[in-house]
């Protein structure tokens, strides 16, 4: 008498060994050995790295809505005297502009110190709306100017007053082709504060600078003047108004960006790096199983002999 052992067919699969519990304790259990050890180290630095690059996203857009929010509180307010704004004592060449005062308008009335116009030079076309900004400009830009002209007002302060965006000259870029004059005698300039520049070591032509930075022009234009506020304003109207004026800037752009969404992007990231090391090592305990059960039916039942029936 024979007895034959049932054979299995080749689509017959064994039936899984491990509950999802036991696959995850058996996926942590890889972490005794010490390269899925140090691997987990690895995605631990990297995902404190991509925290941390979206933290920094966050806050430059943050900052970018602060800005969007002080550009439609301030740009389009009423405009107050400048002693309002920043009171005599205050009014230092060193002294920064508050970050609320941004974009405020201001009156002065005064005379232009119109021999001490200064040019500031490698200034964009596309970047007269954003006076006191540095940005390169596109490549579409027309290189050109920002005209600076120091005005004195009545009560005996210094307003530097960034008059617009003229383009550079046609035979030589070095310099305009002509410089519209301001307003002589008495004039009532209404401006927008802005901060002051910061200093460049950048050489400049006689009468041209790299900055509107504050302090230089004051030296740069030898004015001896107690009172000189530390901010410059960008021009908004005359009067009365010359016969020639440079272009006046436009209202800067409010646009939100996408460094939120490039945030929550590298936020994701971190987070992903761990689900990924976690699928990798279930991955690695069903494959595991998988040659251990391959093992055990490779070495095949024990082998049948007469005397096991008898």
């Amino acid at each position: 008498m024979s007895v034959e052992a049932p054979q299995e067919t080749e689509d017959s699969t064994p039936a899984p060994r491990r509950g999802a519990w036991d696959t995850t304790r058996a996926a942590l259990g890889l972490l005794r050995e010490r390269g899925w050890m140090l691997s987990l180290v690895g995605i631990v630095v990297l995902s404190i790295v991509f925290v941390f690059l979206g933290r920094w996203q966050f806050h430059r857009h943050e900052v970018r809505s602060a800005r969007n929010n002080l550009i439609k509180a301030n740009y389009d307010a009423a405009p107050v005297p400048l002693n309002q704004l920043i009171p005599a004592t205050a009014q230092k060449a060193s002294a920064a502009l508050p970050h609320d005062l941004q974009y405020r308008p201001v009156t002065v009335t005064g005379e232009y110190l119109a021999d001490r116009t200064v040019l500031i030079r490698n200034r964009p076309h596309d970047q007269i709306g954003q006076a006191g900004s540095l940005s390169a400009g596109g490549s579409n830009s027309q290189n050109g100017y920002e005209v600076v002209v120091p005005l004195r007002t009545t009560d005996g302060s210094v307003l530097f007053v960034d008059r617009g965006w003229i383009p550079a000259g046609a035979a030589n870029a070095s310099r305009p082709d002509s410089v519209p004059a301001a307003p002589t005698g008495e004039v009532t300039v209404v401006a927008r504060l802005r901060s002051s520049e910061e200093a460049s070591n950048r050489t400049a032509p006689a009468g041209q600078a790299a900055r509107i930075n504050i302090p230089a022009l004051v030296r740069q234009t030898g004015i001896e003047q107690d009172r000189v506020a530390g901010a410059f304003g960008a021009l908004v109207s005359e009067d009365p108004s010359a016969t020639d004026t440079p272009e006046a800037a436009d209202r800067p752009q409010e646009s939100i960006g996408i460094n939120l969404s490039y945030s929550v992007q590298w936020d994701g990231f971190a987070l992903v790096a761990y689900i990924l090391f976690g699928v990798a090592a279930v991955r690695e305990v069903r494959r595991r199983d998988e040659e251990e059960m391959e093992d055990e039916e490779e070495e095949g039942p024990p082998a049948l002999t007469g005397a096991t029936y008898r």
